[in-house]
């Protein structure tokens, strides 16, 4: 599990060189590198989805106006997870086009 927090997502700011949590139409980013855009989670976090469905229902919408709000800023938006994403979550963030990357050591 690694970094957790705010310890991973400044790693990811130091391996892509880009900037930290920014907020647009009310939104935070977790960071950016010009118009590529991300959400960092990391821990337990997707254990925690999978066992509050309430959880997981908040974060699609959570998700989907980040990656509007992204879209209408002329930037991509996607995910980190230093842990493993689990499968449903994964083909939902197929469905939405979000892209998505597993960052496990």
């Amino acid at each position: 599990q690694g970094l957790i927090g705010s310890d991973f997502e400044d790693y990811l700011v130091k391996i892509m060189e880009g900037e930290g949590s920014f907020n647009v139409e009310g939104r935070e980013f977790d960071g950016r590198l010009g118009n590529r855009w991300w959400e960092a989670k990391s821990g337990k976090y997707w254990e925690f989805i999978e066992n509050n469905h309430k959880q997981f229902d908040k974060f699609k919408p959570d998700m989907g106006n980040r990656l509007d709000i992204a879209l209408r800023n002329d930037a991509t938006y996607e995910l980190f997870s230093n842990t493993p994403i689990p499968e449903i979550v994964k083909e939902w963030l197929k469905k939405k086009s979000i892209i998505y990357t597993e960052l496990l050591y």
